[in-house]
């Protein structure tokens, strides 16, 4: 007969006195967590921006904005023009209709904005000329960075079977964040493995966030999209578009602080020197087109244009927004663009 060593026995003995006595202390934490009420978000609701979603909903006719997982926050489908969706126009199927050609306008609350945006005039521009030939989806929102862009582009927008990108972002890109840039929000909520999402709902996971969140270092202001984070988000929607054979476009966020700087942005803490607000978003701008360039991109250089032009008449009061003949004058563009494009070269059927 085999005997059983009695050193043996003594180690699985502790090892399982051990677990119950740190299973039992466990339960008895999470419990009174419990019972005495105590939580701490760890989802999306405790990211804050400097984007204010929260007041935008408040002050709108109807609240259009929810927060979400990945985009951080959405507009709502059925509301305020939105489709079913949560994008401003007319209802659209994931497979483009035979013969259609597919623009999507990825971009901020500049592309977002309306009534009559510039993607739903680029559609009524295209179809006086080739009625049902185009389709123009805006997939804008007010309040994104390249790195929502990014993020829309690789969960949503390819899906659709685009067959052009426009890209127009930067002014949410460099305003300043509150706590962390958008590339470390998933990080900062302990979002960065699936072993942590099932973590989330026990009280004592909950505690250990909050206790790691006292001893946090107070961060440092710094934009929301750092530089070269910019440049990297633009490359990175250019990789994918050529991945899948798809056209893309670059468009520089052109401006009137010439005219002043809007008051709000001396308060609202979105810049740190109101100032250099013009030299700082004009060094996005810059971005925007070595990256073009490097990628021999299509640039559609507002910015530069518009300076050439009187901009009493191209702007809101914000100095940021494009009015009515702003957004006209950029549909006219892309529509030219598209033109130029798409029509044949003479010089390929040219005999030799």
């Amino acid at each position: 007969m085999t005997k059983t060593r009695p050193g043996r026995i003594s180690v699985c003995r502790r090892a399982v006195y051990s677990l119950v006595v740190f299973g039992s202390f466990w339960l008895v934490v999470e419990a009174t967590l419990r019972i005495i009420g105590f939580r701490y978000a760890t989802s999306v609701e405790t990211m804050v921006f400097t984007f204010p979603i929260d007041e935008y909903n408040r002050n709108s006719e109807e609240p259009f904005l929810q927060r979400d997982t990945r985009l951080f926050w959405k507009p709502k489908p059925h509301v305020l023009g939105h489709n079913s969706r949560g994008m401003v126009g007319p209802e659209f199927q994931d497979s483009k209709p035979d013969g259609v050609y597919r623009i999507v306008c990825l971009g901020d609350s500049c592309t977002h904005f309306g009534p009559d945006s510039y993607p739903e005039k680029l559609q009524r521009l295209l179809d006086d000329t080739a009625e049902g030939r185009f389709e123009v989806i805006n997939a804008g929102c007010i309040g994104y960075s390249s790195f929502q862009g990014l993020t829309l582009l690789r969960e949503k927008v390819m899906n659709w079977n685009p067959d052009l990108i426009t890209v127009y972002f930067g002014w949410n890109d460099h305003w300043l964040a509150r706590g962390r840039r958008d590339s470390q929000q998933h990080e900062a909520r302990g979002h960065s493995s699936g072993f942590s999402e099932h973590l989330q709902p026990f009280r004592t996971w909950q505690f250990l966030l909050w206790g790691k969140s006292l001893l946090a270092a107070p961060a440092i202001p710094e934009s929301r999209v750092l530089p070269d984070e910019y440049a990297a988000n633009l490359r990175a929607i250019a990789d994918i578009c050529s991945a899948d054979n798809v056209d893309f476009w670059l468009l520089t966020a052109p401006h009137a602080f010439e005219a002043g700087i809007p008051d709000y942005l001396r308060t609202s803490g979105e810049v740190a020197d109101p100032e250099h607000v013009a030299e700082l978003h004009e060094s996005y701008n810059d971005i925007v087109r070595t990256v073009a360039e490097d990628l021999d991109a299509v640039c559609i250089d507002l910015a530069s244009e518009f300076e050439t032009m009187d901009k009493r008449w191209l702007f809101l009061d914000d100095h940021i927004h494009l009015s009515e003949s702003g957004r006209l004058l950029v549909a006219k563009r892309m529509q030219e663009e598209l033109r130029r494009r798409m029509e044949p070269d003479p010089s390929r059927s040219a005999e030799p």
